[in-house]
């Protein structure tokens, strides 16, 4: 019998220093070299793996196998560990030593879960039977960093049977994890507007086609994909962020760009709403004597989190974690993660661990005031450990 829990408990301190030194020396998508080199410092000091290679400029594949007879099960752990360009409130501690550079998203915190995780599965090999591969993985935040390893010709995902994706959520308290069946996140694509008319001088709009007005028609009318054209239980969002036009304060001009997100928890919805963009931007601007040209590009897909692996991540939760320790979300997030990339063709559980503090303030993800328990160090690295445990059906506490 493993006991997991000790063994996390005993490994905390170690492995939340690490996470504290990442999350002092944040580095951006792309750019993470010493997390990269800090990283591998550990694994060859500390891991016994049976494959470790550098994938792109900063990230890492990890392959740590069980000892006992091997049984085929490969299962795959993505932790992300770029930072982005924020900076942190001045009371944090640790607090960011990187001018205008933060770890708001909890990247710090998923790295060295997926090392303490690594560390926990290397130091009881011999007491299981079955593959674990750890994904360290850089640029989450700009969406390229999940390709990296779905293009390394050297890996092969093919072998992997299941991924599990982590991440901190400051809507649930620190010891508490939780998941959903279904979709857990939305699809995040992005839409550019150009509409194009005729200019003029604003004191004389008759001799113009306006595509100012135009446009604002547009936007209000593409809230109706939302209000008029989905089921109301059905989730999706349409939102216009950027909106460029004119040079003066008395010129109509002769075009506006509008660019913005679009996003959906279905494939179909998806499907319906990239349609439904083009025919109203083009419908509408033609009502206004303009024209419309819409370019939509696909980002990450919906992750949607199958029902075997959402009762295994309930089972280990209850297993592992305190009595509430497992939370079933209520909906959704319209948020989106480049895991989905990784997940798409493959079984798995995008895992929500709370981050928290009871009784403490929140701190929304992307803010100065991001901040994580520590204590979710410990539950993450347990729960994921006790997942591939539970997946190689090894026995553990």
């Amino acid at each position: 019998m493993i006991n997991l829990s000790l063994m996390s408990e005993k490994l905390f301190p170690e492995i939340v220093a690490i996470r504290n030194t990442i999350h002092e020396y944040p580095e951006l998508g792309l750019e993470e070299h010493k997390t990269h080199d800090l990283l591998m410092d550990y694994i060859k000091k500390n891991i016994q793996y049976n494959a470790l290679k550098k994938v792109g400029p900063t990230g890492i594949y990890l392959e740590v196998k069980g000892l006992k007879e091997d049984n085929g099960k490969v299962v795959a752990f993505r932790g992300d560990m770029d930072a982005l360009p924020v900076q942190e409130a001045e009371y944090h501690e640790p607090r960011s030593k990187i001018p205008g550079v933060m770890h708001a998203c909890g990247h710090d915190v998923h790295t060295a879960i997926n090392l303490g995780a690594a560390k926990l599965l290397s130091d009881a090999r011999e007491h299981f039977s079955g593959t674990a591969v750890f994904l360290f993985q850089p640029a989450e935040e700009i969406l390229k960093g999940a390709m990296l390893f779905l293009e390394d010709p050297e890996i092969d995902f093919d072998k992997i049977q299941a991924i599990v994706g982590l991440h901190v959520s400051p809507e649930i308290y620190a010891g508490q994890i939780g998941v959903r069946h279904g979709p857990i996140l939305a699809s995040a694509d992005k839409f550019t507007i150009t509409v194009s008319g005729k200019g003029g001088h604003a004191a004389h709009p008759d001799t113009t086609h306006d595509p100012v007005l135009a446009s604002a028609a547009v936007i209000m009318a593409l809230q109706s994909l939302v209000s008029r054209q989905l089921e109301p239980s059905d989730a999706a969002v349409v939102s216009v962020c950027q909106l460029n036009a004119g040079i003066a304060h008395n010129i109509i001009p002769d075009s506006v760009t509008m660019i913005g997100t679009a996003r959906a928890v279905d494939p179909a919805t998806r499907d319906m709403v990239e349609e439904g963009i083009e025919r109203i931007a083009q419908q509408t601007a033609q009502a206004f004597q303009c024209s419309a040209e819409v370019d939509y590009r696909r980002g990450v897909p919906p992750l949607i989190s199958e029902k075997e692996w959402v009762d295994r991540s309930i089972d280990v939760g209850n297993k592992l974690l305190d009595e509430d320790g497992v939370v079933i979300m209520p909906i959704p997030s319209m948020g989106g993660d480049d895991f989905a990339f990784l997940k798409e063709n493959r079984d798995g559980v995008f895992i929500r661990l709370g981050c928290r503090t009871p009784g403490g303030p929140y701190g929304s993800m992307h803010a100065p005031t991001f901040y994580c328990d520590p204590k979710s160090v410990d539950v993450g690295m347990k729960v994921i450990a006790g997942m591939a445990l539970d997946y190689f059906e090894a026995d553990f506490k």
